[in-house]
């Protein structure tokens, strides 16, 4: 049996419907092509469950084709995202951000969806797979470093390829701040940035954001910093 051929000019994005992977969904249409995009996102029973309508309106907004993937239940953790008996940390500045592993980790989180991109990847026979991590404000979680995303790749190319070569895990975000995110989402374009009034990053689940979790604070300083009105905020 031959194996299948993977086209690299197609791209899968993992798109939660937050700033990271909305960010990273216009990318790969201006490296890929609109025509070649394909976009999932994940239901995991996570607390802030509005990001999946987000990511519903970002795609309709592209006119790219939205594929939601229901896998609720299935993550253990002690994390606020999914045990809704945790509360969600709230701090007043950045400054009181307490280091390390964030309480919002929750442990297998990206090895189950990039295994289950992959698999859409297969399907539609694209070769990259795209997602938002990013080691540089990424609250300790140890799924959002290259070491890992290196070691992803190595491992779904062995398990679902049988050799080395196939998926490419491309993480354009890896090695930014969050400044340097606001700036690159600026410079793909109005289009980018009218999309990220509709993305959500509260891990509160609120609209307008809480403005006091982790995700809040580390959104609102990028764009401060980048000197950009945050288009979310804009359109309260």
């Amino acid at each position: 049996m031959t194996a299948t051929k993977l086209d690299s000019n197609k791209a899968l994005v993992v798109l939660s419907g937050g700033q990271d992977s909305t960010t990273c969904f216009y990318w790969a249409i201006k490296k890929y092509g609109r025509e070649n995009v394909f976009t999932v996102t994940f239901d995991y029973g996570q607390r802030h469950k509005i990001e999946l309508e987000s990511a519903r309106r970002i795609t309709d907004f592209a006119k790219v084709n939205f594929d939601l993937l229901s896998i609720p239940q299935v993550l253990r953790s002690t994390s606020p995202l999914v045990d809704l008996d945790t509360p969600v940390g709230n701090y007043n500045s950045v400054d009181d951000l307490p280091g390390g592993l964030e309480p919002t980790f929750v442990p297998g989180r990206n090895i189950l969806f990039l295994t289950l991109a992959a698999n859409i990847a297969y399907a539609h026979k694209a070769a990259n797979i795209i997602c938002g991590v990013c080691q540089e404000d990424f609250g300790g979680y140890y799924d959002c470093r290259q070491d890992f995303v290196d070691a992803m790749q190595k491992a779904l190319n062995q398990g679902m390829i049988g050799c080395d070569d196939g998926f490419n895990l491309e993480t354009p975000l890896m090695d930014l701040s969050k400044k340097e995110s606001v700036v690159l989402a600026a410079s793909l374009g109005n289009e980018c940035l009218e999309a990220l009034s509709y993305s959500h990053t509260c891990y509160e689940g609120k609209f307008p954001p809480c403005g006091k979790c982790h995700s809040c604070l580390l959104r609102a300083r990028g764009f401060e910093e980048a000197g950009v009105l945050d288009p979310l905020l804009a359109r309260i």
